[in-house]
């Protein structure tokens, strides 16, 4: 088989499972796989590839014609101009989330040392955009999805910031090692989908990605309440908690449910003007 021919191959197949995309899948699949850049696919269609090569792209094709995303197909999802490593059992980074990075940022200072927790960290995404934006600052990332924290774990390896960073296995709120009134920022991107729209969900979402990372519980508003619970008692005077949320629908409850020790900072929308993020603040201990 050609380089040609396996493009058509992949093309031809990729859309017929219903993949919208599948011209863009299909250079990625092939430049993954085959270690080339996009320029060898157009510069040498007459390419033979080795016996190995068309059965890594048929094993792959299989794959993502199954309903698998396409991450997980590729082993890396892009997220904040970096490559995360993503498989089976952990949530794959999307760029909404971008939004909470930005948000968070605001609140860790860049010239002195910070502590911040993620809380729900999935594969490490988040907590390694801020740690590589704020290079003093050291965070605690906990998770409670066992496979998650070993992609987290690798991707903090392939960033260089294991030495910044504690991973904790976390059941509860209630088991994180933080010590009271000494973090600066919880931010957290965490299962907000109500029960009951899980099964509405695209294929590749419902049936591969981790429904720990996406079921909110019946109103989609469970771990909301739990970090609600905790934060108050992990910030430090003047810090922040910056969550994403799933749209318009939660801000009213979020508003309500807050406690009076949170102060509500901030209402970021994303690109399509849905609501993304809501962030909180404790007293400033001067206005305390």
């Amino acid at each position: 088989m050609t380089l040609a021919e396996a493009r058509k191959l992949l093309r031809e197949n990729l859309k017929t499972s219903g993949a919208v995309n599948n011209i863009q899948e299909a250079d990625m699949l092939l430049c993954r796989l085959l270690n080339i850049p996009r320029a060898s696919i157009l510069g040498y269609p007459e390419k033979i590839l080795t016996a190995e090569e068309s059965a890594a792209l048929l094993k792959a094709l299989g794959r993502r014609a199954s309903g698998e995303p396409l991450q997980y197909v590729l082993g890396e999802a892009h997220f904040w101009g970096l490559t995360f490593e993503v498989g089976e059992g952990v949530l794959i980074p999307r760029p909404e989330t971008e939004l909470l990075v930005e948000t968070a940022l605001a609140s860790l200072p860049l010239s002195s040392p910070s502590l911040f927790l993620d809380w729900g960290a999935g594969c490490g995404c988040a907590a390694a955009a801020l740690l590589l934006e704020r290079p003093l600052a050291w965070a605690v990332l906990a998770e409670k999805n066992p496979l998650s924290l070993r992609w987290a774990w690798r991707n903090l390896k392939r960033h260089g910031l294991l030495g910044r960073a504690l991973l904790w296995h976390s059941r509860e709120p209630g088991d994180i090692p933080v010590e009271k009134n000494s973090l600066a920022l919880v931010v957290s991107n965490p299962p907000y989908i109500p029960t009951g729209e899980i099964s509405d969900l695209m294929r590749e979402v419902r049936d591969h990605e981790p429904h720990l990372a996406l079921d909110g519980g019946p109103d989609g508003l469970d771990c909301y309440q739990a970090l609600f619970r905790f934060a108050p008692l992990w910030l430090k005077a003047g810090g922040f908690l910056t969550v994403e949320i799933g749209g318009a629908f939660q801000v009213e409850r979020l508003r309500l449910l807050a406690p009076p020790s949170l102060y509500l900072m901030k209402e970021v929308p994303d690109y399509a003007d849905i609501p993304r993020c809501m962030a909180w603040r404790t007293s400033p201990s001067s206005l305390s």
